[in-house]
C-alpha cells in the first residue's frame, strides 16, 4: 500500500511538471506581433514605392529628368528647340568654342519653318516628326523620326533655347508673332518641370535682307524700313518673353543688323547653302553662319569672340572675319547691358 502511494505521488509530479519542461510550437503573443507589425510596414513601403512609379509611368511630366547639377559635366551640353534658323552654323560654334578650349555637345531638334505652337502640339500628341542632330567630336549625326519628349530625354541640358519661325511675322507682323508665341509659357513650364537645372534662351533670329522674299508672296522686303520693322517687331517680342519668363535672349538679329551694312561686307551678309535642294535661304560668302555662331558663343560661355584663330573651310577673308567677330561682340555687350 505504501509502495503504491509513492507510485502515484510520482506519477502525479510528473504530470505537474511535464508541460512546463517542454518546448512550445508557438512564439509568444508580443514577439509574434511585433514580427507582423514590421512585415506590414514593410509591405506598405513596398505597395507605396509601386504606387509612385505606377503613377509616373501614366503621368512622365512627374519625372523630374535631371537629378544633377548639369554644370558638373566638363562638356557643354546644347539643346536648340526650332527650325532652320538653328540649323546652319553649329558646326562653326563647336569650332569656335573648340579653339577657346571648351567642349560642347550641341544638337538640334529640327523641323523646317516650325512655328512655337506646332511644337506643343506635337509634345501633347507624342508625335515623332523631328530630325534629331547631335553634333560633337565626332561630326555631326543625323537621326530620324524623333519626338519632343526623346530628344530632350538624351542628356542632361546645361542650355536649351526656343525660337520662332518666319512665318508668323509675315502672316500679321508684330501681331502675328505675339499670337503665335503666346504658347510659349506652356512649353518652357512643361521642359523646365522636367530640367529645371538649365539655362534657358529666347533666339531673336535675323530677318531676310532686301530684295529676298523667302519663297513667300504676301510679304516682300522691298526697303530699309521694312527690314527695319520686321527686326523692331523681334525684339519686341524677345523683351516681351525675357521680361515674362525670365529667360535670357541670344541677339543674332541685331548683329546681322550691324555687320549687313558695313561697307567690306556689302550687303551680302548671308547663309550658305547648306543643302543642295535649299529654296528658302540664299547662300554666298557664309558669314551669316560664322557671325551667328560668334554670338552664341560669346552668351552661353561668357567669353569673347574677338580674336578666336578658328577658320571655317569656306573661303572668307580676315577682314571680313574681324568684322563679324566685332558685330556679334557689340550685340552682346549690348544685350547683357
Amino acid at each position: 500500500m505504501k509502495k503504491l502511494c509513492i507510485r502515484l505521488s510520482v506519477i502525479l509530479l510528473f504530470a505537474i511538471l511535464l508541460p512546463s519542461c517542454s518546448p512550445s510550437l508557438e512564439a509568444p503573443p508580443e514577439e509574434v506581433g511585433t514580427k507582423t507589425g514590421e512585415k506590414d510596414a514593410a509591405s506598405e513601403k513596398n505597395e507605396s514605392k509601386s504606387s509612385k512609379e505606377a503613377e509616373q509611368k501614366q503621368d512622365p511630366k512627374k519625372e523630374i529628368m535631371q537629378k544633377c547639377d548639369p554644370a558638373e559635366d566638363e562638356v557643354l551640353n546644347i539643346l536648340m528647340i526650332g527650325n532652320s534658323y538653328c540649323y546652319y552654323y553649329v558646326e562653326e560654334l563647336y569650332g569656335i568654342a573648340k579653339a577657346a578650349g571648351i567642349d560642347m555637345k550641341i544638337c538640334n531638334v529640327y523641323y523646317s519653318g516650325c512655328p512655337l505652337d506646332k511644337h506643343l502640339t506635337w509634345w501633347r500628341n507624342g508625335e515623332s516628326n523631328y530630325q534629331y542632330f547631335e553634333t560633337n567630336e565626332n561630326g555631326r549625326i543625323k537621326y530620324e523620326n524623333y519626338s519632343l519628349r526623346r530628344c530632350l530625354d538624351r542628356e542632361n541640358w546645361d542650355v536649351i533655347t526656343l525660337q520662332e519661325g518666319n512665318g508668323s511675322y509675315r502672316r500679321n507682323g508684330l501681331d502675328g508673332i505675339r499670337k503665335e508665341v503666346s504658347c510659349f509659357g506652356t512649353l518652357l513650364d512643361i521642359i523646365k518641370e522636367q530640367f529645371p537645372k538649365s539655362r534657358y534662351y529666347w533666339h531673336c533670329t535675323w530677318v531676310p535682307q532686301i530684295g529676298n522674299y523667302n519663297a513667300s508672296s504676301n510679304f516682300r522686303i522691298e526697303t530699309k524700313e521694312d527690314e527695319m520693322a520686321w527686326q523692331n517687331a523681334k525684339i519686341t517680342i524677345a523683351r516681351e518673353l525675357a521680361e515674362q519668363y525670365g529667360v535670357s535672349i541670344i541677339p543674332t538679329g541685331q548683329a546681322w543688323m550691324d555687320a549687313r551694312y558695313n561697307p567690306v561686307i556689302g550687303n551680302k551678309l548671308c547663309l550658305r547653302k547648306a543643302k543642295p535642294d535649299d529654296t528658302s535661304h540664299d547662300g554666298d560668302i557664309g558669314g551669316g553662319q560664322y557671325l551667328n555662331a560668334c554670338v552664341w558663343f560669346e552668351m552661353l560661355t561668357g567669353k569673347s569672340c574677338i580674336g578666336n584663330t578658328w577658320r571655317p573651310n569656306y573661303e572668307l577673308s580676315e577682314e571680313k572675319i574681324a568684322i563679324l567677330q566685332q558685330a556679334a561682340h557689340k550685340a552682346v555687350v549690348a544685350e547683357r547691358g
